[in-house]
């Protein structure tokens, strides 16, 4: 090929139309200490729900090491007169598997779920018991990476699970959760209020299966809504062993830019 062809070639090949797509990249690994998990089930149709959450959220964090899970039961929207946007039944499903490991027979709101175990006096005991848990080593390590092309979140995590009994009855769990959220509540006990919800899970994902080895890699796929604040977003994983309902580890990655 001459030197004017390849001229000719460059030249046809600057005027081809193109895209740029522009990619975000998070990454995120678990310590060696257990991370404690708090699962909130709550309504915005329940009277005792804001106290409890302006209390959680009043919590001093620096030396305690947990996160946070807001799951809004759908349970109570034809209880309370008004129904709660952001309940969906997979999140009163969560409910009712960890009341089962438990051994409750009844669920309500608000309830407290910490690292697996039901915390029914939370006021008094949830910093001793977090910090009591993050004393433990880890029984699981779970890296976490995502890459958001557009509106679709790629998570890529890999799980490395200690003992057998562990390898033999855990599962991951995957979750997006959002902060600042602000919902005006028109009927029900908090007619008239408005929230400001912290943690408000939108997404629950799993439970995902994982190797008898220990070591699984699973890659998952979500379309971000685009009512969501993706500054505003983080993902959380969790492995859970559900022959005894507790969680081994998480680690949360928030989305920002």
């Amino acid at each position: 090929m001459n030197l004017s062809m390849i001229k000719v070639l460059l030249l046809f090949l600057l005027c081809l139309p193109f895209s740029v797509q522009a990619v975000d990249r998070w990454q995120a690994s678990s310590g060696n200490k257990h991370t404690a998990v708090l699962e909130l089930f709550t309504s915005e149709g329940c009277g005792l729900c804001p106290p409890a959450e302006r209390w959680l959220y009043q919590q001093q964090r620096a030396e305690l090491d947990y996160i946070v899970l807001g799951f809004h039961v759908d349970y109570l929207n034809d209880k309370k007169g008004w129904v709660d946007a952001f309940a969906k039944p997979v999140f009163s499903e969560r409910q009712k598997l960890l009341a089962r490991l438990n051994r409750y027979q009844t669920i309500y709101t608000p309830e407290f779920v910490l690292s697996g175990e039901s915390l029914p006096n939370w006021r008094a005991n949830f910093a001793e018991a977090v910090s009591f848990l993050n004393e433990f080593d880890a029984q699981a390590q779970i890296r976490l990476r995502a890459n958001l092309i557009n509106d679709q979140l790629k998570i890529d995590s890999r799980s490395l699970v200690t003992g057998k009994e562990n390898r033999q009855h855990s599962k991951l769990y995957l979750a997006i959760t959002e902060d600042d959220v602000s919902s005006l509540v028109l009927g029900g006990d908090n007619a008239g209020q408005t929230f400001n919800h912290q943690n408000l899970v939108r997404r629950w994902l799993g439970p995902f299966e994982l190797d008898d080895s220990g070591e699984t890699f699973i890659e998952h796929q979500v379309k971000l809504s685009p009512e969501w604040q993706q500054d505003k977003l983080k993902l959380v994983a969790i492995v859970q062993n559900l022959s005894d309902g507790y969680i081994l580890q998480a680690v949360e990655l928030p989305l920002t830019q």
